[in-house]
């Protein structure tokens, strides 16, 4: 007797490829890692933020309008917060830093 497996949940989060895959209670949202060049200078002003007050920047100023709008009208904001940390570190993975780290910046 052969039984079939079945696929267990689909991690909260996945980077698959350039996007990350976000697992909601309303359905999956994928933000795209590819950022533009002048979006990028603006994620390398995250390093010395408060943070509380990152989450809310990167939703104003990172994340694609299209994407922002899906982010802001998710019914579980705590699932919105975990979201743009995620996508933050994720990015900052693809630069080879991470929030916090003080060498990331250059000193010109």
């Amino acid at each position: 007797m052969v039984t079939s497996k079945t696929a267990g949940p689909k991690p909260a989060f996945q980077v698959v490829e350039h996007n990350l895959h976000c697992q909601t209670d309303e359905g999956e949202i994928v933000l795209d890692l590819r950022v533009p060049f002048e979006t990028l200078e603006l994620f390398s002003s995250i390093d010395g933020m408060e943070p509380k007050t990152i989450p809310r920047f990167l939703l104003e100023n990172i994340v694609p309008a299209d994407k922002r709008e899906q982010l802001v009208k998710l019914q579980d904001g705590a699932k919105t917060y975990a979201i743009l940390m995620e996508y933050s570190k994720a990015v900052g993975d693809r630069l080879g830093v991470s929030l916090g780290e003080s060498d990331s910046s250059s000193d010109s």
